[in-house]
């Protein structure tokens, strides 16, 4: 018997009709993670969903499609509900979704998308709403972990940027389900004392759930309403929370937000010259003006008036010039004031001044280290010891 052959659309129309028959197929829920999303002019939406081993193509099309209250993108996790059917032309099967949901980090990053846009429409990420960093804070209030790296980083550029810094801490949880609860309280203890200049939140990096606690609408409220400044420095550079939009400014990490917040001690004394530089040199230029306008005033009116007008405007002139030159005087000591003010507090940081105190400072010779306990030397070990007015060489017996 002659076997009986087929052509391609006769196999693939068989196999479209088996897959139609199915009611298994026909109305079936699959969970996955998308991948290769693509949103198409038309509004139709395709996709692959996969697992750990598999991948389904998928297409959603624009009626069902505008029934998402979410924008699926790849990488969510999402349930699906819908047809499996075979597309004729290519003999290739896949699933014709008529709803979709999201499920573990997409319900996370739904709601804080849905937070997000919420309190944008608001007005509490707005540019007008922020506060500005004080230059030079007397006191910074830290909200983290009292444990861990990030509160010894934060000490450690501090210090080595500006060496008078003045740091609070406040304890919070920065993981787990008590984060939002805890760094709230932080920032209402710190305005209740009102203690502190400007406030930092750190916390290091993290997944998208660890940071998940700084995407708390109570949160960022009280962040808004805060009267003292925030500094947002939660996780790396590449992750933003609520907490980053609503803060008065963003640090990309706890390091930089130590950086943002104390100035370097030589930037500082170049900012200090550059200022008394400036006030002396508007009030030279001020005094010339004023000189040059006197000048023109008395050469026009030697011209036109009688001897009795000339002498009540030489008056008039000399009462402007009297008045001009304390006006100077008075800003010139004002200036004079700012720039003594600024140059005692350098001078305050001068290592210099804590050896005038009596403390010295030793270093061990042959290693080229400050000597900070007595392990740092061993005997016969041949010892500098530096005094405010000069030095002493020592041996270790």
């Amino acid at each position: 018997m002659e076997q009986k052959i087929y052509s391609v659309s006769q196999i693939n129309r068989y196999i479209k009709m088996v897959f139609d028959k199915d009611t298994f197929l026909n109305n079936i829920s699959i969970r996955g993670e998308i991948t290769n999303f693509k949103a198409h002019y038309t509004g139709h939406l395709y996709f692959t969903l996969k697992d750990e081993t598999s991948t389904i193509k998928c297409i959603m099309f624009k009626s069902c499609a505008t029934n998402i209250k979410f924008k699926p993108a790849d990488g969510m996790k999402v349930v699906i509900t819908g047809k499996i059917g075979v597309f004729e032309r290519d003999g290739a099967y896949q699933i014709y979704c008529t709803t979709m949901s999201p499920e573990g980090l997409g319900d996370l990053y739904l709601a804080y998308e849905q937070l997000k846009e919420k309190l944008n429409k608001e007005g509490l990420f707005a540019p007008e709403h922020k506060k500005k960093i004080p230059y030079l804070p007397a006191r910074v209030g830290i909200i983290t972990s009292r444990t861990g790296a990030v509160i010894r980083d934060i000490i450690n550029v501090s210090t080595r940027r500006y060496d008078k810094v003045n740091l609070l801490v406040y304890p919070a949880a920065v993981q787990g389900v008590n984060v939002a609860q805890t760094v709230t309280e932080g920032i209402k203890v710190f305005n209740e004392l009102n203690n502190v200049d400007v406030i930092i939140i750190a916390r290091g990096g993290g997944s998208f759930e660890d940071l998940f606690g700084f995407n708390d609408e109570t949160l960022a409220r009280q962040i808004y309403s805060s009267n003292i400044p925030i500094v947002s420095a939660v996780g790396h550079e590449t992750d933003f929370t609520i907490c980053d939009f609503v803060s008065d400014l963003r640090a990309p990490t706890p390091s930089a937000a130590a950086e943002l917040v104390y100035p370097q001690s030589s930037e500082l004394i170049k900012r200090i010259a550059l200022d008394k530089t400036r006030c002396i040199n508007a009030q030279q230029n001020l005094i010339s003006r004023r000189r040059d306008y006197v000048e023109r005033i008395k050469a026009a009116k030697l011209e036109k008036g009688p001897i009795d007008s000339i002498n009540r405007y030489r008056i008039t002139i000399d009462s402007i010039v009297k008045k001009s030159e304390n006006d100077i005087r008075i800003g010139i000591e004002k200036y004079k004031s700012e720039v003594t003010k600024y140059m005692t507090k350098i001078d305050a940081m001068s290592p210099l001044k804590t050896l005038t105190r009596g403390y010295s400072v030793t270093e061990n010779i042959k290693t080229g280290n400050i000597v900070k306990s007595i392990k740092d030397v061993n005997k016969k070990d041949k010892l500098k010891i530096t005094l405010c007015d000069g030095n002493i060489n020592a041996v270790v017996e």
